[in-house]
């Protein structure tokens, strides 16, 4: 069997898994509003009166330089750090000074640039990003209640389903540390969407991957989008795969917005052009 009939049957059981965990899904994602957001340490200014709109079940693209600000964006939408001034929301519901476990339980869920794995298997690390779910209290579980013993058998079951959406059937009872690298940072995603969220921050999903990875994991991203009709926010340095999977771009520099739009505009936009590539508009070098 050649590795092209390999990846179709991978991606049509990737499909097959979706398809099940959208069953799931009966509440639309509601709109990530942003507006007029302040962050301040110690008097710098990370980010500068940031707004954007993620649109419910869009992919939502957060670029820019080092230093642009875009991971501390990303901890402000996931409640790690409290704006000075300015607004997040969630539909109706305001994020700003909502705890980290609030905003999760309203379904946000977000990975990290750096693996956050434990040392257990591919199933222990999903089965964390389903404890916020778990309704069995700290005695069930401990006694080991029929309750909670058929609470744990439905969470590993839907963890399962998750690893084989996200290509990582066949590696469910692998400790991770012997996974490739790759496959560790499909983990972090994968126990991302154990939280069943409707948002999803990916803060740089590709980062670190070799060609292959990158590719294997921007097919998945595009079939959560396509089959779970997720709302997505990413933050990546691959051009590349940003263009291809965005619906829109926010372009961040020094903690400001300097562009905003589709992939196609963002990238001849001059601003764009100037932050990353220190030319004008003409491609001269700037003064």
């Amino acid at each position: 069997m050649n590795d092209r009939t390999t990846e179709a049957r991978s991606s049509k059981a990737r499909t097959t898994e979706a398809r099940t965990v959208k069953a799931r899904t009966t509440t639309a994602p509601p709109e990530l509003t942003v507006r007029d957001v302040t962050v301040r340490f110690a008097g710098l200014t990370a980010l500068d009166g940031v707004s954007f709109t993620v649109a419910p079940g869009s992919v939502h693209a957060l670029i820019g330089p080092n230093g642009a600000g875009k991971s501390t964006c990303f901890n402000v939408l996931s409640g790690l750090c409290r704006p000075a001034s300015g607004t997040v929301t969630l539909g109706g519901t305001e994020l700003t000074r909502l705890a980290p476990h609030r905003i999760a339980a309203l379904g946000m869920a977000r990975t990290f640039q750096n693996i956050v794995t434990t040392q257990g298997t591919v199933a222990d690390n999903l089965m964390l990003g389903r404890h916020a779910l778990t309704r069995a209290g700290f005695t069930a579980s401990a006694l080991r209640l029929p309750g909670a013993r058929r609470e744990q058998r439905e969470h590993l079951a839907r963890a399962r389903e998750i690893a084989e959406l996200t290509g990582l059937g066949a590696h469910f009872d692998s400790p991770v540390g012997l996974l490739s690298y790759g496959d560790r940072k499909r983990v972090e995603l994968a126990r991302a969407l154990c939280l069943e969220p409707r948002v999803l921050l990916l803060d740089e999903p590709v980062a670190g991957m070799n060609a292959a990875e990158r590719a294997r994991t921007a097919e998945v991203v595009a079939e959560l989008r396509a089959e779970l009709g997720l709302s997505v926010v990413l933050v990546e340095h691959d051009m590349g795969l940003v263009m291809r999977l965005a619906d829109e771009v926010t372009v961040l520099d020094f903690g400001r917005t300097i562009a905003h739009g589709t992939p196609d505009e963002v990238r001849r936009d001059p601003e764009v052009l100037r932050a990353y590539l220190g030319t004008d508009a003409t491609g001269e070098d700037a003064a």
